[in-house]
């Protein structure tokens, strides 16, 4: 592609007798280079070809391209590689022309005023004899020799590459350096250069200026509905034992204290004749000490019978109360407790009850099932409420705080949208999807909403901002991001990372991104972004 730039004799690069290849290869006929590309790309690329070759006069001079050579690259030993056959070894944030298997700061065929010819060049591995680590692997603990020109200072050490077959910097020219668009932050762009002005007007590419607009920005999110965990329980017994009956079955609304089911259990059996047995022990230590008490009065007994006594009684409370406790650990209610006294009750009858009101919303009890404590026989939930968990895009981030208001849509609920508001905001970003998780709470009053539900959220911020409105197609997705397409140049156009807001049916707002003057364009998108393509689809100066 950048062969011939300068108009000058290509150095030959290489051994003799290594092969020549060209970087710019002859078009393939569409057939071949359809593949697996959707054909509505190809469509485009096409048009912008034939309309650039239409007799238009390009606006620069571009000398014809000449072949050049590159090295045939090989190890002498097997397994080794290096850093022109594996990309991850290779400077991050540093180019690499693809066209010669070289870095763009060390390709003379691309850029061949920045070479340096005081420095020796080493042919087999383009980098200078003094860097080359591959010849002398001792400079891999040498630092890099600086600067990288001659008459450079140290702040100039990284050169500035130029495009110039593009007239861009070599790391905003999009056609060049396609792969550089992925990691473009909000308000970030690619350049894209069109052969001539001709081209343009024939390609009908339209441009406008952005409407400006006051309102409050609204982030789009997805969502699913989800049970409010804190009002939903999972249901398990607190003793072991075989399940005699079950009361109630899936759906049953309970309130808070119904019994659930009933368990014979021999744990309960034994806390409950322990407890009896403590409350019997107490009342002879207690009426023991209380007669040691009236003897030390009446100095008939030593005080110290009395003492051991009343430590014995001591005990023997704190062992009843002991018991007590335990039946409270399983459940048991005060009235409970105080009717087994009074009864003098040590069954095993064992009930399992509510702990709040709510739904059965699963069941897992069986009746003469053998059970133990942690597993769970019923899930309860209030479905007044539920949970909207929702996943927000990572560059929306900015936006988001707790208390804003949601408002969720349904597609299996036409007509139907519940509101609420933020409840909970993430503080990192789910490493999977590389979405920002949120939580809001919403009401469920109707019970139309079903735990597991899919739809989606809009997201109002507070602040009431001034927005820039654009038509909806004049924006286009690249690798799931949004973009628009600024005019820059006459046949200059940048391709320009967005974040958007609110939209109608035909206009979709914009909450960074652009300024208020940029001439957006809103026709011919399509040639635009098929122009920005077309080194993928063969058509551009890198080949992939």
């Amino acid at each position: 592609r950048k062969a011939g730039r300068n108009g000058l004799d290509q150095p030959q690069m290489g051994n003799p007798g290594q092969q020549i290849q060209q970087r710019r290869k002859p078009m393939k006929p569409m057939s071949l280079i359809v593949g697996t590309r959707s054909l509505a790309i190809i469509l485009g690329a096409t048009l912008t070809l034939a309309i650039a070759g239409c007799g238009d006069s390009p606006k620069r001079d571009v000398k014809d391209k000449v072949d050049v050579t590159q090295t045939v690259h090989k190890h002498d030993k097997p397994g080794e590689v290096c850093y022109i056959c594996d990309s991850s070894l290779r400077d991050s944030g540093r180019l690499w022309c693809k066209a010669h298997g070289r870095y763009e700061d060390r390709c003379w065929l691309c850029h061949s005023e920045l070479h340096d010819k005081n420095r020796l060049y080493c042919q087999e591995h383009f980098l200078y004899e003094d860097e080359c680590f591959i010849c002398r692997p001792e400079l891999h603990d040498t630092p890099k020799k600086k600067p990288d020109r001659p008459g450079a200072d140290a702040s100039q050490a990284k050169p500035t590459l130029f495009c110039e077959e593009h007239d861009v910097a070599e790391h905003e020219c999009g056609i060049c350096q396609p792969q550089l668009a992925a990691k473009l932050g909000v308000g970030q762009s690619m350049k894209v250069r069109f052969v001539s002005n001709q081209s343009i007007l024939k390609a009908g590419i339209q441009t406008a200026l952005p409407t400006s607009i006051s309102s409050s920005p609204v982030v789009e999110a997805f969502c699913q509905v989800r049970y409010n965990a804190n009002a939903f329980a999972h249901i398990t017994p607190l003793a072991s034992g075989v399940i005699r009956r079950v009361t109630i079955d899936v759906g049953a609304e309970v309130k808070e204290g119904d019994a659930l089911l009933e368990i014979n259990s021999a744990e309960i059996a034994a806390a409950k004749a322990a407890y009896l047995a403590a409350i019997a022990v107490h009342r002879v230590k207690d009426i023991a000490c209380k007669r040691e008490e009236r003897l030390v009065k009446e100095r008939i007994s030593a005080t110290r019978e009395y003492e051991e006594a009343k430590a014995y009684c001591d005990i023997a409370l704190l062992t009843q109360n002991t018991a007590r406790q335990k039946l409270f650990n399983y459940g048991f209610s005060e009235t409970e407790i105080k009717e087994i006294k009074e009864t003098q009750d040590s069954s095993s009858l064992y009930t399992v009850r509510a702990p709040f009101g709510g739904t059965v919303v699963a069941r897992k009890a069986v009746l003469g099932e053998a059970v133990e404590p942690g597993q769970t026989l019923f899930a309860l939930a209030d479905l007044t409420t539920l949970w909207l968990e929702l996943s927000i895009p990572a560059y929306q981030t900015a936006f988001i705080e707790k208390e804003l208001d949601v408002e969720a849509a349904f597609d299996s609920l036409p007509g139907i949208s519940v509101k609420g508001k933020l409840t909970w905001v993430a503080t990192s970003i789910d490493e999977r999807s590389r979405m920002l998780k949120a939580r809001a709470v919403v009401p469920n009053e109707r019970g139309v909403l079903k735990s597991g539900m899919f739809g989606k959220a809009q997201i109002t911020i507070k602040s009431i901002t001034k927005n820039l409105r654009v038509p909806k197609g004049a924006v286009q997705r690249f690798l799931g991001n949004p973009h628009l397409f600024v005019k820059e140049e006459d046949d200059l156009f940048a391709l320009r990372r967005v974040v958007l807001g609110n939209k109608t049916d035909v206009e979709i707002d914009v909450i960074a991104g652009i300024r208020e003057n940029d001439q957006i364009v809103v026709g011919g998108t399509f040639t635009v972004m098929s122009e920005f393509l077309k080194s993928r689809l063969g058509a551009g100066c890198v080949d992939e």
